[in-house]
């Protein structure tokens, strides 16, 4: 698991606190009242950020074996396996929203909480460490397509017509 990564929008937030308090107070010499008073604002930007932009809850899927069985039933498979504190994840939010309401009706469309239990399963027997990733299966429950950004348009459209193994 990728810490750094997957925990990247507290761990900015942090960083922009410290930095705050070494210009402030270093370089600057300010009174502790007006540095507390920036970091407060900065601690409520970041965290009102947080509760718009807020991935959510991911779907349950119960286990590796329900998900595989989830993916082996005729029809393209679109996951995206997220962070709720991966910044990625909370700024490509509207984007992925967008692309399964276009999808909705021909893919099946799986959200993944990578910090759920059943998630942390999953990420493990599908190996990977960043967030987001997105990964298209076949008909078949075949993985077609992975990548960090959404897929485009015609990558989608390929997911629909492909029953066999293609790169990404």
């Amino acid at each position: 698991m990728n810490i750094l990564n997957q925990f990247s929008y507290p761990l900015i937030g942090l960083g922009a606190v410290i930095l705050t308090v070494l210009i402030l107070r270093g370089l600057l010499g300010a009174r502790w009242r007006w540095v507390i008073a920036i970091n407060a604002t900065i601690i409520l930007i970041f965290v009102g950020g947080f509760l718009l932009l807020r991935t959510g809850e991911g779907d349950r899927v119960g286990d590796v074996t329900d998900f595989r069985a989830l993916l082996a039933n005729r029809r393209p498979t679109f996951v995206e396996f997220f962070s709720n504190y991966c910044t990625g994840c909370l700024l490509l939010r509207p984007t992925v929203d967008a692309i399964v309401a276009d999808i909705g009706d021909e893919y099946n469309v799986l959200r993944i909480d990578i910090h759920s239990p059943e998630g942390r399963a999953i990420r493990q027997a599908y190996d990977f460490s960043f967030t987001p990733e997105f990964v298209i299966f076949d008909q078949a429950g075949q993985e077609i397509w992975r990548d960090h950004v959404p897929p485009t348009a015609e990558t989608l459209d390929r997911g629909l017509s492909s029953t066999s193994t293609v790169g990404g």
